[in-house]
């Protein structure tokens, strides 16, 4: 869960970011991070700290509470609990006709991510 968890908080920092029409670049500038530190927040790559938030919060001028709400909504773990129940059910069923519905799922959210990802570098080098 940890892991869902930062990748959830750094989605919601990098829409919070786009709507407020900063680029990666000027939110690391805002919190004396390199872009690169910034971004691996962004991807989920970095643990939070309450210290950090709140200066994040201050960047994106949002209040603490309401970052945190907005980190919270998506964070329903009994709707994540339910969904990995699902596929572990399907793959306890040891039917190859299953494993390779699932496989091929994955793989087209895989891809559907990394076209998302390139898109979104695309824009922001537009700025």
């Amino acid at each position: 869960m940890e892991k869902k968890l930062k990748k959830i908080a750094g989605q919601q920092l990098q829409l919070l970011r786009l709507e407020r029409n900063l680029t990666q670049e000027q939110m690391g500038e805002k919190l004396n991070l390199s872009t690169s530190a910034y971004c691996k927040i962004e991807y989920g790559e970095t643990d939070l700290t309450l210290t950090r938030l709140y200066k994040i919060a201050q960047a994106l001028d949002i209040s603490f509470m309401d970052l945190l709400a907005r980190i919270d909504k998506y964070t329903d773990t009994d709707s994540y609990y339910k969904k990995n129940n699902s596929a572990n059910n399907v793959l306890n069923n040891n039917d190859p006709e299953s494993y390779n519905t699932l496989y091929e799922l994955v793989k087209a959210n895989c891809r559907t991510i990394d076209l998302l990802c390139k898109r979104i570098e695309q824009l922001e080098q537009r700025k």
